[in-house]
């Protein structure tokens, strides 16, 4: 994406004394020429020739990543990023309000253009005169993208070769221009070394070789009326920038030039048609085909530009929602909306430590300052006085801010025509205000409002329904509304207009009582002193109104009807990514909005603050700490409760958009145990438990941290690290973890300070070769008690390799046990379910006893019999392969069960009793019970687990 020409001269100079960042690269091209000038003095020195001179500086300008884009990974070029848009040519009275979400049959027919057909010579009918192209579009279908390659590539000589000079121009630029000049003293202005070029002279006709670039034409005012705009050919003479304009596009000024003119939808009408050559109109990403080349140019490219397994099924996954005809489909007809859903997507899935501190509320903010950044409401380019008032952010808050606050008040995401002219627009009373809501209506509505995938219809009343382009924007349109204080309460709003009158007056009424209570008595004067307690009374019930956004934000983040859905971050991705598997028979359109109070917690960020304060969205920082305080006592009342896994996940997310490290420390104080058992981990997720936990002090422990059944891999391993030093009972059991966590893990164990207690492992494929990195780090440590191992890879074959290492024993599982017997503080060992011979089971029983010159045992659990008795640990055994049935494939629970059988034949043959041999077969006859269950569920499709867990619990 890019823009240029987007904010205020005001706002440029308050932006460049506070140093941010501007929203695109080449908005700061016409403003910053001079120091452009300064930098690559270094580069150009040796070119004399204005115009190279001239193409180096747009490319260096033009070629430039913001901020935006560098979150991508910094090595995108602008080239690989592009994606030709469909460009139509067709006069919008042929279609006026052509929406860019309109259904593919009706634009596929039409042949498209391509931006160097603009000025093809065979459209221009008088060769005397050059050429004037208007091209419109909706916001966000690229307008502002195509004049930016259009620039790269004239620059790079691959188009518009008939074209010696290119001139671009912010149109917003030029309204902000306050004395009158000449077209070649502000093309003077504007690039320094083009001052003398003889190609704005006006003499004979070289003017035919230059093109003009106005973009953003509706932030300008344009009167083409004789008596309002003066007719002038001189390019010498001073005039106003609109005059200007409006000479060149008469073709009254230097009219061998070229103009290519791109604006919104309601300002087309602003250009008289006798004065335009050509229109065309910009459709954003019409087919799913142009949406994933825009994908795969931004997720593709991982790690350094290398391809990348996950972006590749990220990609797939995505394709196969657009084809599907999806919500995201009509969205993405939307360039921006395709920009979104990769940041979205690269946040959750290639976050990595080196990235800078990103959030998704900053994404979303990010998003609304690319595309609205500075603007305010316009009527035919003229601008109100109260610029704050106006400001168009400010307005979409107001009024599709509080249709989405209305949608999950009631909990709904679809609107009728009729909400809509309700909450947008609904109380407009003059004509100023009509006209705003005009131009708001053809330029903004469509970007956010779309019909339903459903071809729109309500299936109760018939009418036309529609939904937000992308889930999520109602949250957050509805997070902002609350935490601007728009939501205000008729007592609010009575007490804030008679405090401000009463305000202003209270000066004036004090210095009249201090007279007149020389001569009359005091106590009159009692009531009217009530008057100074307005003030004081709006304080308070303001006060109160924040501490109700506190209590908002947590009856949200805490609704008990809420609690088994999946983390909120997993439905962000599904609403990306959609659903792969069995739909539901019957589409519901209620949902939980899980994400609004994390919105707002995240817009009280101070990054975020800054960005809104640009698009004139103040929200002050005594009303950010009003809501934090009593917010602090809500989270942690809530955090001492236990809270189901996804919940969680939800809270330390929470925590992560806010961005309080003073509050997070606090918060976590008062949670003893973090469980995200079957969270299934990303990346980001993993960013976020690390960067939570990293807010508390060095003496912070947890009791417990369990993340069994994560997915994690060993790059997640790697994220999580700086958690692991905040717990004393790790849990890292059911995760894809390999030989090479453990060299991590052993790391973890050696370092001074460790706290860990109990590791376990199990169910993760180890193999001998993790193994032997983990007996490394028992000599070194001094806090591990307990080590779970079972069903780790751990064989017999291992013991040869770790004989030679320890030089002592010939199986892998007597070397492990004996090494574990000579630490100080372990007493147990979980070797279940591992592939050892029956002779290796019964060395490790009587290898548990205590040695005699120590006089230590460490209890060794590696089998369901201990000698030639069931141990008492069977059922607990048997317990663990019925509970973890929930995330295991038929053929492994079977495996599991095999062995645990195995054990138990073995065992009943060393007896000659026939009272144990009954106890034995007894408990065979549960095993085989289950056997017989799962082959049963297996043969018929119905679900194994259930079954095995409700068997397991009988």
């Amino acid at each position: 994406m890019w823009r240029f020409g987007r904010p205020s001269g005001t706002e440029v100079l308050r932006w460049r004394c506070q140093g941010s960042p501007r929203d695109l690269c080449c908005k700061l091209h016409i403003r910053s020429l001079v120091f452009s000038q300064c930098l690559s003095c270094l580069y150009y020195n040796q070119s004399t020739d204005p115009i190279e001179i001239h193409k180096q500086k747009l490319t260096l300008w033009f070629s430039h990543l913001p901020r935006e884009e560098r979150q991508f990974g910094g090595y995108f070029s602008p080239e690989t990023m592009h994606v030709e848009p469909l460009i139509l040519e067709q006069h919008p009275d042929e279609d006026r309000g052509l929406n860019p979400f309109k259904e593919k049959t009706d634009i596929s027919t039409r042949p498209s253009l391509t931006p160097e057909q603009l000025f093809d010579a065979n459209n221009n009918g008088n060769k005397a005169r050059g050429l004037n192209v208007l091209l419109y579009g909706a916001v966000g279908t690229g307008k502002s993208t195509v004049v930016r390659k259009l620039m790269l590539d004239w620059c790079a000589g691959s188009v518009f070769s008939q074209f010696k000079l290119v001139l671009p121009f912010s149109c917003e630029d030029l309204s902000h221009l306050s004395k009158p000049t000449s077209l070649r003293d502000l093309v003077g202005r504007k690039y320094m070394h083009l001052r003398k070029t003889p190609y704005l002279s006006g003499d004979n006709d070289k003017a035919k070789d230059v093109l003009f670039i106005f973009n953003g034409m509706e932030k300008m005012k344009l009167d083409f009326r004789i008596g309002s705009t003066e007719l002038c050919s001189d390019p010498n003479e001073a005039l106003p920038s609109g005059a200007v304009v409006v000479n060149l596009l008469r073709k009254y000024m230097l009219p061998e030039a070229s103009i290519l003119v791109t604006t919104r939808l309601s300002a087309v009408d602003r250009v008289p048609k006798k004065y335009i050559n050509r229109y065309v109109q910009i459709c954003g990403f019409n087919d799913p085909h142009r949406q994933r080349a825009y994908f795969t140019s931004r997720l593709l490219q991982q790690n350094e530009g290398k391809p990348g397994m996950a972006a590749e099924t990220l990609i797939e996954m995505l394709y196969l929602n657009l084809q599907r005809e999806s919500q995201l489909a009509t969205a993405c007809f939307l360039p921006t909306y395709c920009w979104l859903t990769c940041a979205t997507l690269h946040l959750l899935h290639f976050t990595d430590t080196k990235s800078p501190i990103r959030t998704l509320t900053g994404i979303y903010t990010s998003f609304m300052k690319l595309n609205f950044g500075g603007e305010v409401i316009t009527v035919d380019g003229n601008v109100s006085s109260q610029e704050q008032q106006n400001s168009l952010m400010l307005y979409v808050v107001r009024t599709v801010g509080k249709l989405a606050f209305d949608g999950i008040t009631n909990k709904r995401t679809s609107f009728s025509a009729e909400e809509l002219e309700q909450w947008v627009g609904g109380k407009t009373k003059t004509d100023e205000e009509l006209q705003q809501l005009a131009v708001f209506r053809t330029d903004v509505l469509d970007f956010f409002l779309v019909p339903r995938n459903d071809h729109g219809t309500d299936p109760e009343s018939g009418g036309r329904r529609y939904v937000f382009a992308v889930p999520a924007m109602q949250e957050y349109l509805a997070a902002l509304y609350v935490v601007l204080g728009e939501n205000k309460s008729i007592l609010e709003k009575l007490t804030k207009e008679v405090s401000e009158a009463l305000g202003q007056a209270s000066e004036d009424i004090t210095s009249l009582l201090s007279i007149l209570s020389k001569i009359i008595p005091f106590r009159i004067f009692a009531v009217f002193n009530l008057l100074k307690l307005f003030p004081k009374l709006f304080e308070r019930v303001s006060s109160l109104s924040k501490g109700r956004i506190a209590d908002t934000m947590t009856a949200e983040m805490f609704r008990s009807e809420d609690s088994f859905n999946e983390d909120v971050l997993d439905q962000v991705e599904q609403s990306l990514l959609g659903v792969h598997g069995p739909q539901p028979q019957e589409e519901t359109y209620t949902r939980a909005f899980e994400l609004y109070p994390i919105f707002m917690g995240g817009l009280l960020h101070y990054g975020n603050r800054r960005l809104l304060d640009q698009l004139g969205c103040s929200i002050k920082s005594h009303t950010v700490s009003q809501i934090t305080h009593v917010l602090r006592k809500h989270l942690i009342k809530e955090s001492q409760k236990k809270q189901p896994p996804e919940e969680l996940m939800d809270l330390l997310v929470l925590l992560y958009e806010f961005q309080n490290p003073r509050l997070t420390a606090e918060v976590l104080q008062s949670i003893k145990t973090i469980n995200l058992s079957n969270v299934r981990m990303t990346p980001h997720k993993c960013f976020v438990l690390s960067t939570v936990l990293s807010c508390t002090s060095s003496r912070f422990h947890l009791n417990k941290l369990n993340l069994s059944s994560c997915h994690i891999t060993p790059e997640l391993l790697q994220m999580l690290w700086p958690a692991f030093h905040h717990t004393s009972n790790l849990n890292l059991q059911f995760n894809s973890l390999g030989p090479e966590s453990c060299i991590l893990l052993r790391d973890l164990l050696l370092e001074p300070n460790c706290t860990i207690k109990s590791l376990q492992l199990c169910d993760n494929y180890l193999t001998d070769a993790g193994i032997s990195h983990l007996l490394e780090a028992l000599s070194g440590n001094h806090s591990l008690q307990r080590l779970c191992l079972m069903h780790t890879g751990l064989g017999d074959r291992s013991a040869q390799m770790l004989a030679e290492r320890l030089g002592q024993h010939d199986i892998a599982a007597l070397t492990l046990v004996d090494a574990c017997r000579e630490h100080p503080s372990i007493h147990t060992v979980h070797l279940y379910l591992n592939q050892l011979t029956d002779v290796a089971k019964q060395s490790l029983y009587v290898r548990g006893g205590p040695r005699v010159k120590e006089g230590r045992r460490v209890k060794v659990l590696a089998s369901v019999t201990e000698g030639s008795d069931i141990s008492e640990d069977w059922h607990p055994i048997l317990s663990v392969i019925g509970k973890n049935s929930l995330s295991w494939d038929r053929d492994r629970v079977r495996e599991q069960l095999l062995v645990f059988l195995k054990d138990l034949e073995w065992g009943r043959k060393q007896h000659q009793s026939f009272w144990k041999k009954m106890h034995f077969r007894r408990v065979e006859s549960v095993v085989r019970q289950m056997l017989r269950l799962l082959e049963k569920s297996s043969d018929t499709g119905t679900g194994t687990s259930t079954k095995l867990c409700n068997y397991r619990r009988s």
